[in-house]
């Protein structure tokens, strides 16, 4: 559910001027990413099996790990929280089955859509921009493709999602997104003075 038609950044989602500054990577605004934040009440691990069969989508049980079902991909964030990337338009469906499997509220999914902001770089150098941002283990065993991290870019908190050898999608609070971004548009400028 997208309270806002209007992107995080202040225009319409798409615009070609809302990201011209960030030179040094291919970058996208994402409207087509839904969220939804479950919570459990224990460990993880004894709530996964029913989520997974009420969601329809397995949930990672370790670090960093990401699923993938058809339109859904669930990303680990603790070991008592997901995040559930999903189109917008599925998330109340979503909401609906998780409380339906959980009476008890011992598991809980909220709508998390309107919370972050996701930017999408595609790039050669978007691996050295994000080092720029902050700590990031990109090496083989760090970051690897389809794998995700919550961490700190630019000081603040951000879900980094390595989706491709040059693809990484980044989630932010929609209320820093502009931050972001002026701050991604500077290291370009940046690492561009140094070529």
């Amino acid at each position: 559910m997208m309270l806002d038609a209007m992107s995080a950044l202040g225009n319409s989602f798409g615009s070609p001027a809302a990201l011209a500054d960030i030179t040094h990577a291919k970058a996208q605004e994402r409207s087509d990413m839904g969220a939804v934040l479950i919570t459990v009440t224990g460990p993880g691990a004894d709530f996964a099996a029913d989520l997974a069969q009420a969601l329809g989508c397995d949930l990672p049980r370790t670090h960093g790990a990401m699923a993938h079902s058809g339109d859904l991909c669930a990303i680990w964030l603790t070991p008592r929280s997901w995040i559930l990337l999903c189109p917008p338009e599925a998330e109340a469906d979503l909401l609906g089955a998780v409380a339906t499997a959980f009476p008890d509220r011992t598991a809980h999914a909220s709508r998390f859509t309107d919370a972050l902001g996701w930017l999408t770089l595609e790039g050669a150098g978007v691996e050295d921009l994000l080092h720029q941002g902050g700590f990031i283990s990109l090496q083989a065993e760090g970051l690897p493709v389809g794998h995700a991290k919550r961490t700190l870019l630019a000081g603040i908190p951000a879900v980094v999602l390595h989706e491709g050898e040059t693809r990484w999608t980044i989630g932010v609070e929609r209320s820093r997104c502009r931050y972001f971004t002026d701050w991604l548009a500077g290291l370009t400028n940046i690492f561009g003075e140094r070529e």
